[in-house]
């Protein structure tokens, strides 16, 4: 099972990576290949005195590192050699992007690079090293802890996804710098005094993002490894953790190319943690699980409508609702994120699936719905593609916001997969009569 696992998901990354690395597909058929071969090493470090796009170098040098990675693990399950792992995963790595960016040359939204097969083989070459040496542990060891924690603590695996978002958000575009002047103009930038920070956004932006995210993480993290008593100690601990989060992140902000260190972040984030502090201490009895999950059913499809509406600037203009138009090719799955060729894409894709996801899956443990068979998948991925249509529909009245499709293919495959996932008998707060009752 572990083996399989690993299989499907190499498997489906690579074919992202090359669905993502040829999209839109434009083909000439009638262009002379070799008009462009001089491109192909008009790139950075291949030409030294070409321009560098740091977003092209850290993306390349990226997102070749987990499917390293998956293959060399899977051949060290496989039981081979560690050297050769290395060398089988990142010739395999190199082999793939070298096909890729052969068939980008006659795509016309697209430049051949031999910039980029170089900087990925080196990525391919970093994720087979750490597959091979360190990766069947931690594959095994992660296997293990999520199978232990699926069936008794799954709440602690929703506080790692979520706390691993936040972070994804903070570092978002992905640019890290080690150079002094871009250090030193990132301090001269921070915002150190409240008023100041807290100008930046209105306050139900503060309300929802900060201190409503670090409120329910630091309730989760109160719980964390099935920890039941309620008292000031468990919730100290986990407010001065998330406190303590929120502040290295903002601190992480000064060697990451534009981003600016911000106080109230962790002011605010600390607001948060405060206030669920004295929630868990002093809450009267005992909240029942069916009320938790539904209160989490209502809570992540309101935060989802916030992200994707914020800054709630509507206006009904008729000439601006007849400018939205959607080409044949932004109907593709997946474009937007596609044609946005980095790791922000690659964030925002993971974080529509997994949210998506979580709601589903909370929706079947409360209410019995979408069950883990064919049909349930498919009325789960519909139902999420549903309240896509509605969420990117809204943005149609929001100057602000560009509606696209990519998002409600990934909230169809969110939906999916939470029905897809199995459901231990533990995790049911609906029993399969009544559920056969209520859905007859």
């Amino acid at each position: 099972m572990k083996t399989r696992l690993l299989t499907i998901l190499t498997a489906i990354y690579g074919c992202l990576l090359i669905y993502a690395s040829l999209m839109p597909f434009d083909f000439l058929f009638d262009v002379r290949v070799i008009d462009r071969i001089d491109h192909v090493w008009a790139g950075w470090p291949i030409n030294p005195s070409a321009r560098i796009s740091g977003s092209d170098i850290v993306s390349n040098l990226a997102l070749y590192i987990p499917l390293g990675w998956m293959l060399a693990v899977r051949l060290r399950l496989a039981g081979r050699h560690l050297v050769i792992a290395v060398v089988i995963s990142m010739v395999a790595c190199s082999a793939l992007s070298a096909g890729v960016e052969l068939l980008q040359l006659p795509l016309r939204s697209r430049i051949s690079s031999a910039a980029d097969w170089l900087l990925n083989t080196i990525s391919g070459f970093t994720g087979s090293v750490a597959g091979a040496v360190w990766g069947k542990r931690l594959w095994q060891y992660l296997v293990a802890w999520l199978e232990r924690a699926w069936e008794v603590r799954p709440v602690d695996i929703a506080t790692i996804v979520l706390l691993s978002l936040l972070a994804a958000d903070a570092f978002s575009p992905y640019l890290p710098t080690i150079l002094l002047k871009h250090v030193w103009r990132n301090l001269q930038q921070a915002r150190v005094d409240l008023a100041d920070g807290f100008s930046v956004h209105p306050w139900h932006w503060w309300l929802v993002t900060r201190m409503g995210a670090y409120a329910v993480l630091t309730l989760m993290l109160n719980v964390w490894n099935g920890r039941t008593r309620r008292d000031w100690r468990g919730a100290l601990q986990a407010a001065l953790f998330l406190a303590g989060f929120a502040l290295c992140l903002e601190v992480g902000k000064l060697m990451i190319v534009s981003r600016t260190f911000n106080i109230a972040n962790p002011a605010a984030s600390l607001m948060g943690c405060a206030v669920a502090m004295i929630v868990a201490v002093s809450a009267p009895k005992r909240i029942s699980p069916a009320l938790r999950v539904g209160l989490a059913c209502v809570a992540l499809p309101a935060y989802l409508f916030y992200l994707a509406w914020t800054p709630f600037d509507f206006i009904w203009d008729l000439d601006m609702i007849r400018r939205v138009r959607f080409s044949p090719v932004q109907l593709l799955p997946f474009y937007h994120y596609a044609m946005g060729a980095g790791l922000n894409s690659a964030r925002l894709f993971v974080q529509s699936v997994l949210l998506l996801a979580i709601f589903v899956y909370l929706l079947r443990v409360r209410w019995g719905c979408f069950e883990p068979s064919r049909a349930g998948i498919v009325f789960a991925a519909l139902f999420a593609a549903l309240l896509g249509l509605l969420v990117e529909g809204g943005q149609i009245f929001l100057p602000s916001r560009t509606p696209s499709m990519t998002d409600v293919y990934c909230y169809a495959i969110g939906g999916g997969l939470g029905a897809w996932v199995p459901t231990p008998a533990s995790h049911r707060l609906v029993s399969p009569k009544d559920q056969a009752e209520a859905f007859g």
